[in-house]
């Protein structure tokens, strides 16, 4: 039996609005878009975007809350900034990553590569 899905996806657009909290947020707030990506492996990894700036991804099992961070090209989330370990999506045209990088070890890793949305 498949596993289901809705709950932490339901629970992720119930998160998107607190993320938001933290700075101003606009009097019209776009619709949440749900994107369904498929990795390497066949691993299947949704994420939730709260317009340009949020986005929560549910992978390994947990529901990564991230900020849209500085990029050169395409867009990139991170769960925290500074010198502590934080998870790390990025996507450009429909492609996307999911990288964890170790504050201890100072390396970034990527945990699910090649993935498309579909």
């Amino acid at each position: 039996m498949a596993p289901d899905r809705s709950r932490p996806l339901a629970l992720a657009l119930l998160l998107v609005p607190l993320a938001a909290t933290a700075q101003d947020v606009p009097e019209t707030v776009p619709a949440p878009e749900v994107v369904t990506y498929t990795c390497e492996r066949g691993v299947e990894i949704d994420v939730v975007y709260a317009g340009q700036d949020y986005a929560v991804v549910q992978a390994e099992g947990r529901l990564l809350s991230l900020g849209r961070a500085v990029s050169a090209s395409g867009a990139r989330y991170l769960g925290a900034t500074g010198k502590v370990s934080a998870y790390e999506w990025w996507e450009k045209g429909g492609e996307a990553m999911l990288n964890y990088f170790d504050a201890e070890v100072g390396e970034s890793v990527t945990l699910y590569a090649f993935c498309k949305a579909g």
